[in-house]
């Protein structure tokens, strides 16, 4: 009778090392598909954030002062106003994006092509007068890449 006790006291406790064992593996599988999944909403908020920025760049107002800007013409002080605001939501839209890489939200890849089009961004002196401006008021993390990608171009 001792020898049957024993048996189901050790086949018992086998049976729960195996099923925590196989409760474990269902958590670690289950929160593997939540990153995935969290990952993908937040590159759709990366991409949803970065095509609203771009339509308010479309306005007729605002390609007059691209156009502008492109031809080394002077904008009014309205013009200026408008777009320091554009410019510094276009940088915080990027500063996140930098985050969400950061934490790991965002691959490596992904994020290198956000920086090439810092490349092009930073060439304009009048973006480079902007930075100069609002650069503090960036995380210093952020500074830093800004600021080695300004002085890759130079």
């Amino acid at each position: 009778m001792d020898f049957i006790l024993t048996y189901l006291n050790t086949l018992i406790a086998s049976l729960a090392a195996l099923a925590g064992i196989v409760s474990i593996y269902y958590l670690i599988r289950e929160m593997q598909e939540q990153n995935k999944v969290a990952r993908a909403n937040a590159r759709q908020n990366v991409a949803d954030s970065h095509q609203e920025i771009a339509l308010k760049g479309m306005t007729p107002r605002m390609v007059k002062i691209k156009m502008k800007l492109r031809n080394n013409e002077d904008l009014t002080p309205e013009e200026d106003a408008a777009y320091v605001t554009y410019f510094s939501i276009m940088l915080r839209s990027r500063e996140n994006q930098h985050y969400q890489y950061s934490i790991g939200m965002i691959d490596p890849g992904e994020w290198d092509n956000y920086l090439k089009s810092f490349k092009t961004l930073f060439k304009s002196e009048y973006h480079l007068k902007l930075w100069s401006f609002m650069k503090e008021t960036f995380n210093e993390d952020f500074i830093k890449i800004v600021d080695g990608i300004i002085n890759e171009n130079n």
